[in-house]
């Protein structure tokens, strides 16, 4: 097998650590590059002192794509959209999957809405494809560039995905609890792990930035035109046109764990629908999606690229719930398996480890 040639921009952060932990050991591609501008010339090991396997390499200030074929931007939101116009003018037909949120929405003007900034590359947005395999495993085949979902949205449209599609709608209320990893390696008063320990709490109720991003993916499976503009790469999977979809009233909550996200998504399905029977259909053959007995647990999937999920009802009332690794399935994980597509890999290549327990 001839090697990939693959670059990670941002690789000092938790989700830079996944994806070199990942990709060190991954048998189809070769780790060319890492770059990160907080730790210039310092070891991968000095942020990361797990990985030896990677003792010697060590971070460019910037990554330089010469002769990559493939590049993971792992850096913070609003930094690829600025590096990667000079990038591709280096290289046409580098290969990107960026896992910030700067090409996950199709219209520029809800980054300013969303994110706080406007939009530095809006002329790339329709280039990329929206990367969660499950569901567009044919679309990322054949691009070239994806924007790899974010955590609260790959649990979340895992589990109401195969609704949406079946051109079933209504209000989804979620409540999705995350682990602190998610808040990134620098800590703040909020986020920050011994202020989070022993404790819950709520933030951006109502208000998440990856609202749009799910509703606009339900709304696509579902066919018909989304109350917020399309994800970028809107041509993939899609149900009948003119059926509905779901809005999301969505309470994100800190928990006091390290990794996961553990997302209960109660909706209104009328009791004719089998559901067991929709979601095996929906998700046979997707290696990396599991249907549960019992409601999830997260010490199942940590450090692993699975989600799990189970479905309860009472008379109408459905509750789906979705248990991820925010860092594998999340993010890094879910990179690597649209990188895999994207080069003509086994989707599982690299990925096949099971995670710690307990």
């Amino acid at each position: 097998m001839t090697k990939a040639k693959v670059g990670v921009w941002g690789g000092a952060g938790y989700t830079g650590g996944e994806l070199l932990r990942l990709l060190s050991g991954h048998p189809g591609v070769e780790l060319a590059r890492v770059a990160s501008r907080s730790h210039a010339g310092s070891a991968v090991t000095k942020p990361h002192p797990h990985l030896r396997r990677l003792d010697g390499l060590k971070f460019a200030a910037e990554l330089d794509p010469a002769g990559l074929d493939a590049v993971l931007l792992a850096g913070g939101h609003g930094e690829a959209m600025h590096w990667l116009p000079g990038a591709l003018a280096k290289g046409a037909s580098l290969k990107v999957v960026d896992l910030s949120a700067d090409f996950r929405l199709k219209d520029p003007a809800l980054y300013s809405v969303w994110y706080g900034r406007a939009h530095a590359a809006p002329e790339l947005l329709d280039g990329f494809v929206y990367g969660l395999p499950e569901f567009d495993s044919a679309a990322i085949r054949k691009a070239t560039r994806v924007a790899n979902p974010g955590c609260f949205a790959t649990a979340v449209a895992l589990a109401l995905g195969p609704l949406a599609a079946s051109g079933l709608g209504g209000t989804a209320r979620v409540t999705a609890v995350t682990g602190s990893s998610g808040s990134g390696a620098s800590p703040s008063a909020t986020t920050h792990h011994p202020a989070r320990e022993g404790s819950l709490k709520a933030y951006k109720p109502l208000a998440h930035q990856h609202v749009p991003e799910i509703e606009a993916f339900l709304a696509r499976l579902a066919g018909r035109s989304p109350a917020v503009p399309a994800l970028a790469g809107a041509t993939g999977v899609a149900g009948p046109a003119g059926k509905p979809s779901f809005e999301l009233a969505m309470v994100p909550v800190s928990g006091p764990f390290v990794r996961g996200i553990y997302a209960i998504c109660h909706v209104t399905v009328p009791e004719s629908v089998d559901l067991e029977g929709l979601y095996a259909q929906a998700y046979a053959g997707r290696p990396f999606v599991r249907l549960v007995d019992s409601p999830p647990d997260l010490k199942a999937v940590s450090g692993s690229n699975h989600c799990d999920l189970h479905i309860a009802r009472a008379g109408g009332e459905t509750v789906v719930i979705a248990a991820l690794d925010n860092l594998v399935k999340g993010a890094a994980g879910q990179a690597v398996q649209n990188l895999n597509l994207m080069l003509g890999l086994e989707e599982t290549l690299g990925l096949e480890a099971a995670g710690a327990y307990p």
